[in-house]
């Protein structure tokens, strides 16, 4: 029996968010509870691009395509986790990168963590442009990071530019922590949102 392991930290009040924004941070709601209605019920709001979540051009592109422009999902794909631990740089590059045996690979997936994340970090490492351009090289899915983002507000996001515009979806958020790194096999799953430019996404690698 296959086991999978999940990608995807778990939704939660208490969170880290980017930057620590309250505008960032999920908010769940009891609408219904036992003593009034005879039922517990409960309001979700998640901004899309809180916790793991995948970026499509929109978001980074004015008239780029969104979520109802593509049937990428479920999908089980071959991934390669950069491991950049246990001191990950203050940014990945070009000469990190170009070492990824990018044979039969469909995703790249950087680790920059041995934890998950409890507290943001203003720092967090993030892809540099040079870097993003070689891996559109190649015919990649997504690239994915276990920061809340994949830039660290770079002038005009050129990192999400180059990516999307080619097509190679964003996924930031992630908890790559009990994984390791080199191949993998992994698989994805939306919660079909039509129109957005980001959305929610459960991760799952196949347990070595």
């Amino acid at each position: 029996m296959m086991h999978w392991q999940a990608l995807s930290p778990p939704i939660s009040e208490q969170m880290a968010v980017y930057k620590n924004l309250d505008e960032k941070r999920p908010v769940i709601e009891i609408t219904r509870d036992f003593a009034r209605h005879g039922m517990h019920e409960s309001t979700l709001r998640l901004p899309l691009h809180t916790g793991a979540h995948v970026d499509y051009p929109l978001h980074a592109i004015a008239g780029g395509k969104c979520s109802s422009d593509y049937q990428r999902f479920p999908v089980e794909f071959s991934v390669y986790v950069l491991d950049l631990c246990p001191e990950a740089p203050l940014s990945i590059t070009l000469a990190q990168v170009q070492n990824i045996p990018m044979d039969g690979i469909e995703a790249v997936f950087f680790r920059t963590r041995e934890q998950p994340l409890e507290v943001f970090d203003p720092l967090f490492p993030w892809l540099t442009t040079e870097a993003a351009i070689w891996l559109v090289g190649y015919p990649l899915l997504f690239v994915g990071i276990d920061q809340p983002g994949i830039e660290r507000a770079q002038p005009s996001h050129p990192t999400h530019i180059q990516l999307l515009e080619r097509d190679i979806l964003i996924i930031e958020g992630l908890d790559l922590s009990r994984i390791t790194g080199g191949r993998r096999r992994c698989a994805a799953f939306t919660l079909g949102i039509q129109g957005v430019e980001a959305e929610p996404v459960l991760v799952y690698a196949l347990a070595q």
